[in-house]
């Protein structure tokens, strides 16, 4: 099917809806219209949706196919409103959805900008990962960004929805698959879109953090015009922009800056220390020879190390003792924090252009048509790039030759006298290293629903969105290119400043990709009120749907000669035909229940039933008790069951594990202080698989609203999740515990290994890639629960105060893998997938809003809790995955812990007249710091979580804004 005809299918079928409308009988008519309405809302930032009750006019709310006056379903719903998401300081849909209770592990913030799925954004509801949450507009799919996070796991980039054009967001905090497919295990977030717009709405913004940098500038336009109901059409028309600058580690002190934590009892991580692949800008070489005379990157040290330049290292010289040997042999070397070249925050652009016309045909139908268009660019500087890697090729025992290809004595090398070859070790300070990702979504959409004779009602919809991503890569070296720098000396490692530009561009050409994603979808959906029940009347939904999917990834390093960059490509497509309906049976006045399924099937070949069960029971008029019971999946992505594969990679101290392997090999190499069994980057290699299987899930939630009195609401929902059949990739920490014990590996990995240590050429060499393909092995099982409390008061005549406190205490998030169950609550788990974000036990929020006559004063606090730093998934004894040091005074690093984190947020706002309004804004009002956390890799080297605590490495940010509507 070509992608024309694609988009001719999901075209053809929207207009077929239209000419039904245009054809029924004048008879139906008569009816009034139905509408969509804005939940009005004066809520804080996570309302659930139970205690909103009548609204007026009908609405759908997300996991239901009935539109209805109540958004109470068994379901638990959040609704976070526009204006709520103004107020609480967070400017992108991105941060608001992110920072709900229970998003958690494996969410994806846009600083971890050098990762699989660099400059994008993600939530992970309940903290099974991105490709468990469901993202919606208005109620469609759409196409999902074209890199994978750990080259694994799609999902949709919310970078790239139109921040003022949201009217609310709604999180069911429940599995949903019964009602929408695929992917929405851990729950939904829909986000509804304005439908109708008259008049002309403005917003304009500027900010900057206390020291001065990270410059916001966001504005946004939307001009509408036509009423529904007296002229029986509206159009609208948004423009957006928003320009963030980068925020660079250099510029925030001690411990971000450095990967040298002596000081506070840690260890010394920085590059260029004896015995470490890592180098800095100050080339080291020591004087050696070849295992094989043929090969240059098979070099044997034979002496002492010294700086290439020791006027360049300058004060950064230092005289150490090689790990094993004695005085006599000792060397100096430049050490150096490279982290400092590196974004803390990328510098971000995001604009977009989104049109709407929407038309009533008749008195009974409606129909839309919505084009938009939205880019974002994201670029962060990158530490310099090394001259050693093990990727694509192992280079740490790179040399330079003793002669030059036209003969001559190599000013590189000075053993070249002696015979003797340079083995290096450098880092090209002289070459700029950033990455720049630039995202495209262009998504349409035609929408018909209203009315048949009989009491019918229904939608059609029709969706195609295509995504296309251009990567650009920095500063990477070429191979071939440096191999041949290295034979006619054209490269001066001496004195790098004295390389020309055309030397630099030829070792370092820009490495240029450009990603694609497809979408398109047909919906069809009936419902009908089929006879009255004692509660109300019996209603019934029917529907199905017909989507294609498609990725285009292709592999950056394609040749294989991009020195440390791996192989990461995906390419897939399908079809998927769905069948669905719902019965909501309101028994009698006080009980409800609500039966629905739905079946997939995939053109790989396999097919899937979900279905579900929901029942509100309301004893009386102030209580609502709520369950559910559902069965769900997640199909394969194409990255786990196409043609695909993916390097990544995370840290490794061998020296940190306490495990009677580890440590006998830890001594083989002369003890901890050898940098060759300290942290070093490991590389996990997964293939697609196409045998895997779909993950499946059981789920069920009961709870509670209770409102008291008419200003109070209680709300407690428990929630018990269970996944089997999980698509892993190659966790490393079975194969490294059976091979750090002398086992056999686990069946189907593959083990790289490393170059000889320097230090000790005749030790066991560590492992440098663990590799296996996806499979279907483990399953795990969470569960907790929602909590809120929410007060509105009305002081006086023109004074109002609200305030809702909202948390989620994860009660248990059990992994088991190879029949060892293990528990991640309050841990750095899953390391791997969860790019070592963890699992924090306790997410919360609290906003209360002060409203004073034309004045608003609005603070919302956020909180996260501490976590051990262990991932079981890298290291299953339990370990720190940080080196302790029992002697040191400092509590935070001795104790293997990440402490709590907790900011607030202040705006002010002030309504001059009913057309503008001004606000300022001061983000982390206090300056709260992020707490340490060296064993963090989901950023740059600078040892905090930017997945929960970005906030607190920014530092204070003032924001000022007028908002304007005539």
């Amino acid at each position: 099917m070509t992608r024309k005809s694609r988009i001719d299918l999901a075209a053809g079928a929207s207009f077929l809806g239209l000419a039904l409308a245009l054809a029924s009988p004048a008879a139906a008519q008569d009816q009034p219209a139905v509408q969509d309405q804005p939940v009005a809302q004066t809520a804080p930032p996570a309302t659930d949706t139970a205690d909103q009750g009548d609204q007026g006019g009908e609405i759908v709310v997300t996991g239901t196919l009935f539109r209805q006056t109540s958004t109470a379903t068994p379901s638990p719903v959040t609704v976070l409103s526009a204006q709520d998401m103004a107020r609480s300081g967070q400017t992108t849909i991105a941060d608001a959805v992110r920072s709900i209770s229970s998003d958690n592990s494996g969410s994806i913030p846009t600083a971890f900008s050098n990762g699989f799925a660099r400059g994008s954004a993600g939530v992970s509801l309940r903290g099974l990962s991105v490709n468990s949450t469901l993202v919606l507009v208005d109620g469609l799919r759409t196409a999902n960004y074209a890199l994978a996070d750990d080259g694994q796991k799609s999902f949709v980039d919310l970078n790239t929805i139109p921040q003022s054009l949201v009217d609310r967001v709604e999180v069911l905090r429940d599995g949903a698959s019964s009602t929408y497919g695929a992917d929405a295990i851990g729950g939904v977030v829909n986000l509804i879109m304005k439908k109708e717009f008259q008049g002309i709405e403005g917003s304009g913004e500027i900010g900057t953090t206390e020291k001065g940098d990270g410059i916001s500038q966001r504005a946004n336009l939307t001009v509408g015009t036509g009423t529904l109901d007296e002229k029986g059409w509206n159009a609208y028309l948004n423009f957006e922009y928003q320009r963030d600058t980068n925020i660079s580690l250099s510029d925030r002190g001690f411990p971000y800056n450095t990967q040298d934590l002596r000081s506070i009892g840690g260890v010394n991580r920085a590059p260029g220390r004896p015995g470490t692949n890592n180098g800095s800008i100050y080339a080291v070489v020591r004087p050696g020879h070849l295992a094989d005379p043929a090969d240059p990157l098979s070099g044997i040290p034979d002496g002492v190390a010294q700086v290439l330049n020791p006027a360049g290292c300058g004060a950064l010289a230092t005289t150490v003792v090689a790990p094993g040997t004695s005085t006599a042999t000792s060397g100096t070397f430049c050490q150096q924090d490279l982290n400092v070249y590196g974004d803390l925050q990328p510098s971000q652009i995001r604009a977009g252009v989104t049109g709407r016309v929407t038309v009533k045909i008749n008195d009974t139908s409606t129909a839309y048509a919505s084009v938009s268009y939205f880019a974002d660019k994201v670029s962060a500087a990158l530490p310099p790039r090394q001259i050693r890697s093990t990727v694509p090729i192992n280079t740490n025992g790179i040399t330079l030759p003793v002669l030059l290809a036209n003969g001559q004595l190599n000013p590189n090398n000075p053993f070249a006298s002696m015979g003797q070859v340079a083995l290096i070790n450098y880092a090209f300070g002289d070459i700029p290293a950033h990455a720049e990702s630039l995202n495209h979504v262009l998504r349409g959409v035609i929408s018909i629903e209203g009315e048949f004779d009989g009491g019918w009602s229904y939608q059609v919809a029709g969706v195609a969105a295509h995504t296309w991503l251009d990567s650009r890569r920095f500063g990477f070296i070429n191979i071939p290119a440096l191999q041949n720098a290295i034979a006619t000396g054209a490269y001066n490692f001496v004195n790098p400043s004295m390389n020309s530009v055309d030397v630099r561009n030829a070792l370092s050409p820009t490495i240029i990709k450009q990603s694609t994603t497809d979408l398109d979808m047909v919906q069809a959906v009936v419902t009908k009120e089929l006879f009255d029940l004692p509660g109300g009347p019996l209603n019934l939904g029917v529907g199905g749907s017909l989507r294609y999917e498609a990725v285009s990834d292709p592999n950056e390093n394609a040749n294989q000669d991009v020195l440390g960059l791996g192989s990461s490509f995906a390419f897939g497509n399908h079809t998927v035909t769905a069948a669905f309906f719902e019965l909501q049976a309101p028994i009698i006045k006080q009980l409800e229940v609500d039966v629905s399924g739905r079946y997939d099937h995939y053109s790989e070949g396999f097919n899937h039933f979900s279905p579900k069960v929901g029942v509100k029971v309301t004893p009386i008029q102030q209580v609502v008790l709520r369950g559910t019971y559902s069965k769900g999946f997640r199909a394969p992505q194409f990255a786990e069951n196409g043609s695909s594969a993916q390097l990544g990679f995370t840290t490794l101290d061998i020296s940190a594990v306490n495990d009677a392997g580890y440590q006998a090999f830890v001594a083989a190499h002369g003890g901890a202080t050898n940098p060759y069994v300290q942290a070093y980057n490991l590389g996990a290699n997964t293939i697609g698989n196409p045998d895997v299987q779909p993950e499946t899930s059981e789920s069920y939630t009961f709870g509670a609203v209770i409102q008291p009195l008419p200003w109070l609401t209680l709300t407690a929902d428990y929630y018990h999740i269970s996944k089997d059949d999980v698509i892993i990739q190659a966790q490393p920490g079975p194969a490294l515990d059976a091979y750090f014990n002398g086992r056999p590996l686990p069946v189907g990995y593959v083990l790289t290994f490393d170059q000889p240590d320097p230090a000790f050429p005749n030790a066991p060499l560590r492992p440098t890639i663990v590799g296996a393909p996806y499979v279907n092995a483990d399953s795990l099982v969470t569960e907790g629960i929602d909590a809120s409390i929410e007060a509105k008061f009305r002081l006086a005549p023109e004074i109002r105060l609200t305030t809702a406190v909202n948390v989620t205490d994860i009660f248990h998030y059990k992994f088991t893998t190879g029949g060892q169950t293990f528990e991640y609550v309050g841990t750095q788990s899953p390391y791997t997938l969860s790019s070592g974000a963890g699992t924090p036990k306790w997410r919360g929020n609290w906003q209360t809003s002060l409203e004073w006559g034309p004045a608003t004063l609005t603070g919302t606090v956020y909180y996260v809790s501490g976590y051990d730093s262990i991932g079981f998934d890298q290291d299953p004894t339990g370990g720190c995955l940080y080196p302790q040091d029992p002697s040191a005074s400092a509590k935070e690093i001795v104790d293997c812990h990440t402490g709590s984190f907790t900011y607030g947020n202040v705006q002010a706002d002030y309504q001059f007249n009913d057309k503008i309004n001004a606000f300022l804004t001061v983000i982390n009002v206090t300056g709260e710091k992020a707490p340490l956390n060296p064993a963090a890799y989901a950023g740059p080297p600078a040892n905090y979580n930017p997945t929960y605590t970005q906030v607190g490495i920014v530092g204070r940010v003032f924001r000022f804004g007028v908002r304007a509507k005539f």
